[in-house]
């Protein structure tokens, strides 16, 4: 089986001390790894814009079975002395239409992986902010959009603990990752 997973940086394993991050980890032990091809397509700060642009090409690159997207925190967040979300709501809705729509021309597996919980206004050096309340905005769209397209929603919200789940604030730690993997990997058929 053949798995593509687009996202941002907590998709590639950012923060992971064991350099594996959820896509590792589940491409590393668990039975779907095992029987085909992982590929992850996490890049770190990308929105839903930045995954629109790239996604024919890698699609066609890879000719997934199973297409996953786990996006979202990066357009729900505020720029540096900012008042309005790098993405907004409303673009962010199209983009994910458009993402869901060319996903179906090559996949009828197609899974939608939530936002996670951060340290909430945790402040980067950046200056930019993410909050919790802004990610359940974006979350709960993403809901409704895997309900609306018959996708499958993996919600990821509340796995994991962020005083104890978290290596800075927003990206999990080795023991974050694990957490996800688990729950993640489990959905995926």
């Amino acid at each position: 089986m053949e798995i593509g997973v687009w996202g941002d940086s907590i998709t590639y394993g950012k923060c992971d001390s064991e350099a594996l991050g959820w896509v590792g980890r589940i491409r590393k032990s668990s039975p779907i790894g095992e029987n085909g091809h992982v590929y992850n397509r996490g890049i770190g700060g990308d929105t839903s814009e930045d995954v629109l642009k790239r996604f024919a090409v890698e699609v066609e690159s890879i000719e997934p079975e199973v297409i996953v997207f786990a996006i979202g925190i990066n357009d729900s967040k505020y720029p540096a002395g900012a008042t309005e979300n790098l993405v907004p709501i409303e673009k962010f809705k199209k983009n994910m239409g458009s993402l869901i729509k060319r996903a179906k021309e090559h996949s009828t597996k197609i899974y939608i992986v939530s936002c996670t919980s951060v340290v909430d206004e945790s402040p980067r050096s950046s200056g930019t902010r993410f909050t919790n309340e802004q990610i359940a905005i974006y979350n709960s769209f993403l809901k409704e959009l895997a309900e609306s397209e018959s996708l499958q929603f993996i919600d990821v919200s509340n796995v994991l603990d962020t005083s104890t789940d978290l290596q800075d604030g927003l990206h999990p730690n080795a023991k974050g990752y694990e957490k996800l993997a688990q729950v993640i990997g489990s959905q995926i058929t």
